[in-house]
């Protein structure tokens, strides 16, 4: 169940990293996008130290640890959710749960190390569905119509109220 769960869920964070955070180098966001979404990765690098204590000793209630790490490509970018497993001289081993279009040798399930600079959001999903951390995705939420935050909330699990939340 656990399982399943965390593929529907990753499913769709994918989807809506995807589709809300790649840009092409010469694309121009809306006015204001660009300084929330650098907003909310400066927050989540202010606060990498949660996630890395996540790992070291992880609460009974965490389903998941996830880092949304940056993949350049040579004209490109994407921003996928990884599973760290460690932490260790500046930089996350993750696991990669998604694949990435833009390079090569990205797969699931591969490990890769991940220097700090690269991480540009983190979350604790805990078995209430309360996320903790998740910047990117609480802007994204944020952005969403009345529909689409039902829909997203249905699929993830996840509490509204900590979605909402400023931390």
């Amino acid at each position: 169940m656990l399982g399943r769960f965390r593929l529907a869920a990753f499913l769709i964070i994918g989807a809506l990293s995807l589709s809300s955070c790649v840009l092409l180098p010469s694309a121009s966001p809306a006015s204001g996008v660009d300084e929330e979404f650098e907003a909310a990765v400066a927050q989540a690098q202010a606060s990498l130290e949660t996630v890395r204590q996540a790992i070291l000793s992880p609460k009974p209630s965490y389903i998941y640890i996830g880092l949304k790490i940056r993949v350049h490509g040579d004209s490109a970018f994407e921003d996928v959710w990884t599973e760290p497993v460690d932490y260790f001289d500046g930089a996350f081993t993750t696991q990669m749960v998604e694949g990435v279009t833009v390079s090569q040798g990205y797969h699931p399930n591969n490990l890769v190390r991940v220097p700090v600079k690269d991480v540009i959001d983190w979350m604790i999903v805990e078995e209430d569905g309360t996320l903790i951390g998740g910047y990117t995705i609480r802007l994204a939420y944020k952005n969403m119509t009345p529909a689409e935050r039902e829909e997203f909330l249905r699929i993830t699990g996840y509490k509204a109220e900590s979605l909402l939340e400023e931390e």
